[in-house]
């Protein structure tokens, strides 16, 4: 009797052993995967500020060049009222064309967050 106890008190420290390196390596793992998920965070939030700074860059281009448009655009012949409509209608194609585009980064914004 008292052997098998010795036996038994032997494989349980076996276990013991064998069991604290896997929770070793499991913690391991789980360190290099947070590292791992922040990267990922601060390079998505890199990406989407650069996005969004190209947009507001395009929106800011389109709104300096709208009414310079309009001015030669001035007049009134018939043609010239008709290009007026045509850059109104751009102009409101343009800027939401451009909320789109920041609501789709919101969307993705969120889609990532929600992985991550």
């Amino acid at each position: 009797m008292a052997r098998e106890l010795v036996t038994v008190k032997t494989q349980l420290k076996s276990w013991v052993q064998i069991v604290g390196r896997e929770l070793t390596q499991i913690d391991e793992q789980v360190q290099l995967l947070d590292l791992e998920s922040w990267k990922v965070q601060e390079s998505f939030g890199t990406q989407v500020a650069e996005r969004l700074g190209e947009t507001d860059d395009q929106q800011t281009r389109h709104e300096a060049v709208t009414p310079h448009l309009h001015e030669a655009v001035q007049g009134t012949s018939e043609p010239s009222m008709h290009r007026d409509l045509l850059l109104d209608q751009e102009s409101l194609r343009i800027n939401e064309q451009h909320k789109q585009v920041l609501a789709n980064h919101e969307i993705s914004n969120n889609l990532v967050r929600d992985e991550l």
